[in-house]
């Protein structure tokens, strides 16, 4: 079984003041390499990061062993995101889908899920009540995720339609949730 990571990492960072997220300092080394470097210590074994906005410049410190995708309509919204990263994934059998704005990403959280995920479902990891990254699915469930975004929705759409089918884990405590959208948000990066 193959575990394809995808990375969203397309975005301008408009509610940040313009700065690409995937290049925020993060203990030392880009963000990015923090969210990638946990998708494959936690069992992906190939991890594709899909980029828009600022492309030469996350291509630039994209990390080894790293598929990068550019999404030509990023301005169109994160299901395009979506739609390209799914698209590259073309050996895979599950889909383990993150975004880079996460800095409490951890391999231990990837384990879990990646553990708890059955075939036939979507795996999401919930931490508290709220819903959070990574999200596992199969193939076949994250290509018509894919099909069935629009705009700035991501799977959420996807997840909606198909609730019997997606099991909750209950991820609370090993990671943060709390992802970075505004310069009140930069904290999170300590």
């Amino acid at each position: 079984m193959t575990v394809t990571g995808i990375v969203l990492a397309a975005g301008d960072g408009s509610r940040l003041g313009g700065r690409a997220k995937a290049l925020l300092p993060h203990r030392g080394r880009p963000l990015l390499h923090s969210v990638v470097d946990a998708l494959q210590r936690g069992g992906c074994d190939e991890t594709i990061v899909v980029v828009g906005a600022y492309t030469d410049d996350v291509a630039a410190v994209c990390p080894p062993g790293t598929t990068l995708v550019r999404n030509p309509r990023w301005e169109e919204g994160m299901s395009t995101s979506l739609q390209c990263g799914v698209d590259a994934a073309t050996d895979a059998d599950v889909i383990a889908l993150t975004v880079v704005d996460f800095p409490g990403i951890n391999s231990e959280l990837v384990r879990a899920v990646l553990s708890a995920h059955e075939p036939g479902t979507v795996t999401l990891p919930m931490f508290g009540e709220r819903p959070g990254h990574p999200v596992v699915f199969d193939l076949a469930d994250a290509i018509a995720a894919a099909q069935q975004a629009r705009g700035d929705e991501g799977a959420r759409s996807f997840l909606s339609r198909h609730r019997n089918r997606v099991r909750r884990l209950d991820c609370a405590g090993l990671a943060d949730p709390g992802d970075i959208d505004t310069v009140d948000d930069l904290h999170r990066l300590d």
